[in-house]
C-alpha cells in the first residue's frame, strides 16, 4: 500500500519545542509536495495563540493541501481546518488533543497539578524540563528502548525554540479549549492517537464529532507517533487518504 499517486501539497506541522523534521519518517514517501513547519523563534514570537499561529499558516499556504499535525500541532491544524475548509481538503492529528489539560468535565489530559510542576520547572530549568518532555513522550511505549535510540541525536541538538518562547507556546496547550471546534469541523479529519500515551490519555470516544472523522488508537504506541510506529501510522493515513472518506479520488 502506498499514499496516493497525486497526493498533492502536504503541510506538516510539528509540535511543542520538537523540530518539525523529526516526522520525516511519516511524510518521506509523500509524492507531492511536503511543506514542514515547526514551532520555532519566528513562529511563537509573532502569534499569541495556536489560533494565531493557523491564520499565519493560511496566509503562506492559502492552496488546498492535506494538513498534518503532531501533538500541539494537531491543534493548529485543526484550527485551520475550521478557519479555511478550501485551503485544509483533509486533517491529520497526530497523538493530538481537543483539550491539554484535564478538568472536571474532560478526564483525558494532563492533570493541572502535574502541568504546573512541568510549567514552574521548564521556567527555572528550560534545557532539562525540555529534556524530560521528549522522553515523556516515549515513556510507556511499547518500544520505549528503541525509540530512546533514536532520540539520542536530537536531544543532542537541544530544544529548537528559545526558552521564552518555550515558555510562551506551553500557556497555548494550558489555555486553548478546541472540543467545540473538533465536534464541528466538517473536513475530512483523520485522529490517530497512542493507547499508551502518557502525556494526555487518549480520548477516542469521549468527543462526539462529525461522521467525516476517524479515530484511531495505536496499541503500544505512545505520545511520539514517529520511529517504529510510523509504519503503522502511515498505513492508518492511506486506508484514510484512499477511502472515500479522504481526499483521494
Amino acid at each position: 500500500m502506498s499514499f496516493p499517486r497525486e497526493g498533492g501539497r502536504l503541510v506538516v506541522v510539528g509540535g511543542w519545542g520538537v523540530r518539525a523534521e523529526m516526522l520525516e519518517d511519516l511524510y518521506r514517501s509523500w509524492p507531492g509536495r511536503v511543506e514542514v513547519v515547526s514551532l520555532d523563534d519566528d513562529l511563537v514570537t509573532r502569534c499569541d495563540s495556536v489560533a494565531d499561529v493557523a491564520d499565519v499558516l493560511l496566509q503562506r499556504y492559502p492552496g488546498p493541501s492535506v494538513w498534518m499535525g503532531w501533538s500541539l500541532g494537531a491543534q493548529v491544524v485543526m484550527a485551520a481546518a475550521s478557519r479555511n475548509a478550501k485551503a485544509v481538503s483533509a486533517a491529520i492529528t497526530l497523538a493530538g488533543f481537543p483539550k491539554f489539560i484535564a478538568d472536571e468535565r474532560w478526564l483525558n489530559g494532563m492533570s493541572e497539578e502535574e502541568f504546573g510542576v512541568f510549567s514552574r520547572g521548564l521556567s527555572r530549568e528550560t534545557e532539562r524540563y525540555w529534556m524530560h518532555f521528549l522522553l515523556l513522550m516515549i515513556n510507556g511505549s511499547a518500544s520505549a528502548l528503541a525509540e530512546r535510540q533514536r532520540l539520542k541525536p536530537w536531544l543532542g541538538q537541544g530544544a529548537p525554540v528559545s526558552s521564552p518562547n518555550l515558555v510562551k507556546s506551553l500557556r497555548w496547550l494550558e489555555r486553548s479549549d478546541q472540543r467545540l471546534l473538533w465536534s464541528q469541523v466538517n473536513v475530512p479529519v483523520l485522529h490517530i492517537t497512542g493507547a499508551c500515551d502518557q502525556v494526555v490519555a487518549t480520548w477516542v470516544g469521549a468527543l462526539e464529532t462529525q461522521p467525516s472523522s476517524i479515530e484511531i488508537s495505536i496499541p503500544g504506541m505512545a505520545h511520539w507517533p514517529g520511529g517504529v510506529f510510523a509504519d503503522e501510522c502511515i498505513a492508518v493515513i492511506e486506508r484514510f487518504l484512499g477511502s472515500s472518506t479522504g481526499m483521494a479520488s
